[in-house]
């Protein structure tokens, strides 16, 4: 049995075990772990959100950088339960851009190496937009994906 088996066993372990655990024994177990645990009223949605969090921390697919961001966020998210974080902005293979320009629709596909408009395939959303206008643009911002000022 590897390292990573017996984690995985050990995580499914700890989780089937909340099953067990009423109201009181889920919070002290968050207060031990994290601290002050949410202020849920439900068994179950306190419950679930404890396994939630434990398989968060035993993740092994994740990069550092995004524990770390994960993290991040749920530091302020406790520090502020008013907190939103700003949208995501990343482009996923198949997403579509459109944009209309100067009275014509124009739409742009996500590719996982590039972006598709007019059947050929470009580097950049900047190569499109300097494509459809003919001058050079910031193509986060002609799409609208970012605002002047550079924040999304």
């Amino acid at each position: 049995m590897t390292k990573n088996d017996q984690t995985h066993n050990s995580l499914a372990a700890e989780v089937e075990s909340l099953r067990s655990y009423d109201l009181n024994s889920l919070r002290a177990a968050w207060r031990t772990r994290w601290g002050e645990p949410p202020a849920y009223r439900s068994r179950e949605l306190l419950a679930r959100a404890l396994a939630y969090r434990l398989q968060s921390e035993h993740s092994l697919d994740l990069p550092a950088s995004a524990k770390r961001r994960i993290d991040e966020l749920g530091q302020r998210f406790m520090a502020d339960r008013q907190f939103s974080p700003p949208a995501a902005t990343s482009l996923l293979p198949g997403t579509s851009l459109v944009r209309e320009w100067r009275g014509q629709r124009h739409e742009v596909a996500v590719l996982t190496d590039g972006f598709l408009y007019g059947g050929h395939t470009f580097s950049s959303l900047s190569k499109v937009a300097q494509h459809i206008t003919g001058t050079k643009w910031n193509g986060r911002a002609f799409f609208g994906l970012k605002q002047r000022g550079g924040k999304a």
